[in-house]
């Protein structure tokens, strides 16, 4: 999964619960971090991980593949709902996946 087809789990609350439920994660949905596969680009693909496993490191290891932490996944839906205030706004999935980019690596 890309960040832009994340982008339709982060822009709701519940969110990242029914993302645990649909990908069959075994974790508390406030405990669930998002990561990018090697880099922190659109085409990374992304993994998610509970805190505990990874002890909410930026960078992380896993089966020789370096992972680095983009949010927690309820920061990115409020960073979508309040901080960035990405929602109604007629703007596409892509679009809110560049902007949450750009405040990782710009603001973050």
């Amino acid at each position: 999964m890309k960040l832009e087809e994340a982008v339709k789990y982060l822009k709701d609350s519940d969110g990242p619960q029914q993302l645990c439920i649909d990908k069959g994660l075994v974790t508390d949905p406030d405990d669930l971090l998002i990561y990018m596969e090697k880099a922190i680009n659109l085409a990374s693909e992304l993994s998610f991980f509970s805190i505990q496993e990874t002890e909410d490191d930026l960078i992380f290891n896993k089966d020789g593949v370096q992972y680095i932490q983009l949010f927690p996944a309820h920061y990115a839906v409020d960073l979508i709902e309040s901080d960035l205030d990405l929602l109604n706004k007629g703007l596409s999935d892509l679009q809110i996946a560049h902007r949450l980019l750009d405040y990782r690596i710009n603001d973050a």
